[in-house]
């Protein structure tokens, strides 16, 4: 969750709403009381499959690739990315669209909450709705314990069948953790 949810949010928003998720996830090398890998198959409403990993040892940074029709756009970055952090490479015989990425005119600030915060002032400023509801951060919220309840319960769990009275609607972990917590040390 610490670093998934927000790749969670960032493929949702390019991928849109998402139809089934089959995950697997485990504890293997660290004391933790969350997994430390984890893998993840994800159908879409429109057709898209997509694919993500949690590795349990570094580089600790987060990656996105899309593979688009005429594009390939990749993302890697630790908490928080830049423009130096995204790559365009299309297809063959598709050249023309590098120029439309790169055509960008917007400041390359570092990504981050105080950037959303500021979004969401300056939007209700200017009497306009924030670019992200409500909706949005839930369907992120739901797809993230979709995820756990598919690796945990070990079936493919579609959209909208987590009701508001499942276990995994009111906790990550759905009360269904298959590893033993981690004792503190007594100081």
């Amino acid at each position: 969750m610490g670093h998934g949810i927000h790749q969670f949010d960032l493929m949702l928003s390019v991928l849109g709403p998402w139809s089934q998720i089959t995950a697997l996830a485990d504890r293997q090398t660290r004391p933790t009381d969350t997994e430390d890998v984890s893998v993840a198959a994800v159908r879409f409403d429109n057709g898209a499959l997509a694919g993500g990993q949690l590795p349990a040892v570094p580089p600790e940074t987060s990656r996105l690739r899309f593979d688009f029709e005429h594009a390939t756009v990749e993302l890697e970055h630790l908490y928080g990315c830049r423009e130096e952090h995204w790559r365009f490479t299309p297809a063959p015989g598709h050249e023309e669209l590098a120029d439309l990425w790169a055509d960008g005119d917007g400041p390359d600030i570092t990504s981050g909450h105080r950037l959303q915060i500021e979004a969401v002032f300056d939007a209700w400023e200017a009497g306009e709705e924030p670019g992200v509801c409500l909706l949005d951060a839930r369907r992120t919220l739901e797809f993230a314990a979709a995820t756990y309840a598919s690796a945990f319960r070990g079936v493919r769990i579609a959209a909208d069948e987590l009701t508001d009275d499942d276990p995994f609607a009111e906790s990550m972990d759905g009360g269904a953790v298959p590893w033993e917590p981690v004792k503190e040390a007594l100081v």
